[in-house]
This record gives structure tokens, sequence and C-alpha cells, in this order.
């Protein structure tokens, strides 16, 4: 009797395929900052709101960057930040329509569309609005229940916010869109204590609809003006707290597909080739955490819609797809060369020409 010998795959051919996932060129993001403003005054925010709206020509070159590699995708995600994208939700949906024209002229495209929101402009009008221009994604942030929440997530004016928030939400929940919301509920040693309340509302009033999910995200000090005087939790400690939240809102059912726990080997979109960053003035960056950061600004976007790269910026952000340290792929920007070492490493191979 014959039969057919299985090759076992090595450990190199497994990690050829790891980072041929990764560098897939046929999946393009671009995370737009169609406004760098925001009507929220979050209390450990690490913007600046420096910046206002979106110039049309930057629009233009959006858009031309767009057409441009369309012919050749699988698949397109444009993921809406801030600032407040909703802000400029004028800009958000030309661009969506646009991209929307694309995926119609272009039936091998799989387009979606995602926005970080604070919701409070989220009304039930504007989701629809959204929903028909593909945007059908949503993350949005609650820090607790009224009283917790309306402390830290303030308008701009230093009124509420939690109110129309939740009324938002509760409108989505009776419509029929077909979208998909992520909660993510923050918490510091502060105020993880007193999400009970707004767990129990979340089980009764989100968890029976399949359209909402949630996770568990631990305040961090990202480099706004006010981190000296937020507590933090410890790595370990965080670990253990967000344990502690999914049993109470989960119970025995830890692996639902609403817990969107995050897993345990995630490769941040910066790790990622394909995945660009467009600021409101055009610069290209890798990450939206680290806006201030000049590693971070790559190039700029042309209005004909060409990326000017500066050189020796692109390649290090990837570096993981080299290495598949888990480390580097989950968080690129920790232990990101500085400045000098990247000048110190574009001259040193171009004198290796």
């Amino acid at each position: 009797m014959t039969g057919t010998v299985l090759k076992q795959a090595s450990p190199i051919d497994a990690d050829n395929l790891k980072r041929a996932r990764l560098i897939s060129d046929k999946a393009f993001e671009l995370i737009i900052l169609p406004t760098e403003q925001c009507n929220f005054r979050c209390i450990y925010c690490y913007e600046d709101f420096s910046i206002g709206r979106m110039k049309p020509e930057i629009i233009s070159g959006i858009k031309a960057l767009l057409e441009t590699r369309c012919p050749n995708l699988s698949y397109l995600n444009l993921s809406w930040f801030g600032g407040e994208p909703l802000v400029a939700k004028d800009i958000v949906l030309n661009i969506s329509e646009y991209a929307m024209s694309l995926a119609s002229k272009y039936s091998h495209l799989h387009y979606s569309g995602f926005m970080t929101t604070n919701a409070y402009l989220l009304d039930l009008n504007t989701a629809s609005a959204l929903s028909n221009v593909g945007v059908k994604h949503y993350q949005i942030s609650l820090d607790g229940p009224r009283e917790i929440h309306d402390r830290s997530r303030v308008r701009a004016d230093g009124k509420s916010t939690f109110d129309k928030i939740w009324n938002n939400l509760l409108a989505i929940r009776d419509s029929l869109l077909p979208v998909n919301i992520l909660l993510r509920i923050h918490f510091t040693p502060d105020t993880v204590n007193y999400l009970d309340p707004l767990l129990e509302d979340i089980k009764k009033e989100f968890l029976p609809d399949s359209r909402f999910s949630v996770f568990f995200k631990g305040i961090e000090h990202l480099g706004g003006p006010n981190d000296a005087s937020i507590q933090i939790f410890s790595e370990a400690d965080k670990n253990a707290a967000i344990k502690i939240l999914e049993a109470k809102l989960f119970g025995n059912n830890l692996k639902s597909p609403q817990n969107a726990a995050v897993p345990d080997n995630p490769v941040c979109y910066a790790a990622r080739p394909n995945s660009l960053v467009i600021r409101a003035n055009g610069k290209v960056g890798k990450c939206t955490v680290a806006l201030s950061d000049e590693r971070n600004h790559i190039g700029t976007l042309q209005p004909d819609g060409k990326l000017k790269l500066i050189p020796g910026r692109f390649a290090p952000w990837i570096r993981g797809i080299e290495t598949l340290d888990p480390d580097t792929l989950a968080c690129p920007l920790v232990s990101l060369p500085t400045s000098d070492e990247i000048a110190v490493n574009l001259q040193r191979k171009a004198l290796a020409v």
C-alpha cells in the first residue's frame, strides 16, 4: 500500500507565511483624520488640536491615491479618526462616497469603513447616512456610568456628554442599521470599582443585540498634559482588572464573540506596510498616538495622490515584519530607533551602495 508523504512545514516556511499575510499588497488601509479638532476635552487626551479641517487639495489627493491603488486591491479599509471625525462629517461622507463608487467600479474590491468616534454627534440620521456610504463599524468609548464618565469625557465647553451618547446608542440599537459597534470601556485605579452600574446597563441594553461588542481598556499615560495627575495600573494589575471586569459582564460566557478582548499576539496597524495615516494637513504617518513625534512624519500626500516619503522614516515602523518579534509587532513605537539612529542607518546604507 502506498500513501502520500506529508511534508511538515519548517519554522522558516511558517515565518515566511506569516510575513506574507502581514505584507499583502492586495489589502490597503488608510486611517484618515478629516479634522484634528474635537468637540471633547477628555482629561487624558494626548492630542493638541493644533490642526483644523482637511483642505480640498488633501481630499483630492486621497481620492487620487485611491483611484491609483484600487484596481489592484482586493480589500480597502478607510478608518476615520481625529480629533473627532464627525466634526467634519461632510468630508467623511465625501471621501466615503467616492470609495463606494470605486468599489462599484471594481467588482473584485471589498470596501469597508470604520470610525473611532466619541458618538456625541452620531445620531440616527448620521449613522444612516454613514451606513449608506459603507461606514458601518465603530469604536465608541465610555468611562463609566454617567457620574464617572462626565468627569473625564467632557465637552470642550465643559458640559456633560454621557446622556447624549447613550441615547444615540439606544437609537441605533432600535434601528435595523447593519452596523457593528465596539464599546471601549475605560478604567483607572480610581474608577474601576465604580463600573458595575454601567456593566449592568450594557448587559441589559446592548448584549442581547449581536451588533454590539465590548472590550476593556486601562487608561495609559500617552503624553497628555494631565498625565502626572492621572493614576494608572501596572501592566499586571491592569490585566487582572480586565479579567474581573470581563467576568462581571460575560459571566461564564467569556468566549462570546461579543467579548472583544485583545488577542494574545496582536499586530498593530502601524507595524503593517499596507497601513498609512493621512493627517488633516496632508502629512503621512504610521501611528495615531505619536502625532507630535517627528519620526511619525514619514512623508506628505501630494494633490495628485502621490506619496512623497522622507528617506529612512518608513522602514523602522515595519521592522517587526523582518524579525517577527511579537513586542515590536504589537507596538512598533516602543524601542523605535531615534531620529539620530535613523539618520546614521540611512547614511550607512548610502555608503554601502
